[in-house]
């Protein structure tokens, strides 16, 4: 099948411009090296707008959804990319066609965007909402933007928020947004930045606990650290840490990050990609010759993303989470990389090791009568969700919230989903008395 079978040219030409909707996995392989060109250039490119990220993702999670990519050509070069999935959901009652950003929901992807060619964003923006507007859809759900990126600023101007607008693109839609997650990280290069790994622990308000940690760590015998770069490290090394990050999470109550098998089966491919391209950093931390602790990383445009970690609880007391890190940071300094970022999500050991803060946001855009009443359902429930939340202690909400995690997400082998949740509600209960 040839590229033109597989994307769909919905405008012939407008201008010099050329749009086109890729509705399907070869018309993704079709793109590939043009969208890694884009990718390159692209001032919002971020990892999880890659094709070695979306591509496995939309392999493993694609099912019962519809690919619906927009991809933007002036003379034969990709100028605009733009990736979205359709599906058909329930909010309420009401069932809705929702188009998505490819990453949506699963694996946490954070900074989704359009891939627009440098200086051109504003145009392909145009453009690109202006196919969306030609789309079947009810609800536009932009999950995952950055709050100071050129896309959420343009449309938060172009729509007001909670008012129904008429625009000549998308027609008229009523858009919600809001802040969803705080992603900390450490910048390495900026104007007041630490010239170094040492300036920078100097400031560390848990440096001696770490220093004594990493003392008697160094101490033991068969205490070592491996990096896995190359696709055949990453096979071994994916599956130490698929399994420590099972154990971790066991032991405090379940992960939104890796929850089933098809999870598994994404990270396995994607590491491949990544390792290929030279951008995985898959650590593992040994003791006793035995793997303990692992952190998931990857190095993109000169950026260390610290993806997710993992660690045996027979050895949390050691601290070996820690002395992992700890390493991670250093070498992105020894690396010159110019920002180390811990993603999504506000954990206390993000907040004793980041130096600034960004966040991302949701926009949301409800078009015709399914959209509307979709939007007065999801506000109904809302609000009877909140009045829920404020009559319940917010340790309650947390310790139910672990115990669906643990009931949704796979455990090591021997170990009952049942006996998990009742250990960690046992446990949260006591800590709380």
């Amino acid at each position: 099948m040839s590229a033109a079978e597989v994307m769909e040219e919905v405008v012939a030409e407008k201008g010099a411009l050329t749009a086109s909707v890729v509705r399907d996995q070869k018309g993704l392989e079709s793109l590939r090296a043009e969208w890694h060109a884009l990718s390159e250039r692209a001032r919002a490119s971020c990892l999880f707008l890659t094709y070695e990220w979306l591509a496995p993702w939309w392999q493993e999670f694609g099912t019962s959804r519809e690919l619906c990519c927009l991809a933007l050509h002036q003379d034969g070069k990709l100028i605009g990319f733009l990736p979205l999935f359709a599906e058909t959901v329930r909010i309420g009652l009401v069932p809705v066609r929702r188009l998505a950003f490819l990453g949506d929901g699963a694996t946490g992807c954070d900074y989704l965007d359009v891939l627009a060619e440098p200086g051109r964003e504003a145009e392909v923006l145009s453009a690109l909402l202006e196919q969306i507007g030609k789309l079947e859809w009810d609800l536009l759900d932009l999950d995952g933007l950055s709050r100071e990126s050129a896309t959420a600023l343009a449309l938060s101007q172009r729509f007001p928020n909670e008012q129904s607008a008429e625009d000549p693109s998308l027609g008229a839609v009523i858009r919600d947004g809001k802040l969803r997650y705080p992603c900390p990280h450490i910048p390495l290069k900026s104007p007041g930045a630490p010239a170094n790994y040492q300036a920078y622990l100097s400031g560390l308000g848990r440096r001696e606990n770490l220093r004594r940690r990493e003392k008697w760590l160094w101490r033991q015998p068969g205490t070592s650290i491996e990096v896995a770069r190359t696709p055949a490290e990453a096979a071994i090394a994916i599956e130490r840490f698929l399994e420590l990050h099972g154990a971790r999470w066991a032991a405090e109550g379940g992960s939104d990050g890796l929850a089933d098998a098809r999870f598994d089966r994404f990270h396995r491919a994607a590491t491949q990609r990544l390792a290929e391209r030279g951008m995985l950093r898959i650590y593992t931390l040994f003791a006793a010759r035995r793997p303990v602790a692992s952190v998931y990383g990857i190095v993109h445009r000169g950026k260390f993303l610290y993806y997710q970690s993992g660690y045996d609880p027979l050895w949390a007391s050691r601290s070996v989470g820690l002395v992992l890190l700890a390493r991670t940071v250093s070498d992105a300094f020894a690396e010159a990389l110019s920002e180390f970022d811990f993603l999504r999500g506000n954990e206390g050991y993000k907040a004793q090791w980041k130096r600034a803060e960004r966040w991302t946001v949701q926009l949301r855009f409800w078009r015709g009568r399914r959209g509307r009443a979709a939007r007065s359902a999801l506000g109904t429930t809302s609000l009877m969700r909140e009045a829920i939340k404020s009559a319940l202690p917010s340790r309650v909400i947390e310790t139910v919230k672990k115990a669906r995690r643990i009931l949704r997400s796979p455990l090591p082998q021997g170990q009952s989903h049942i006996e998990t949740a009742l250990r960690v509600l046992r446990k949260d209960v006591s800590s709380n008395e």
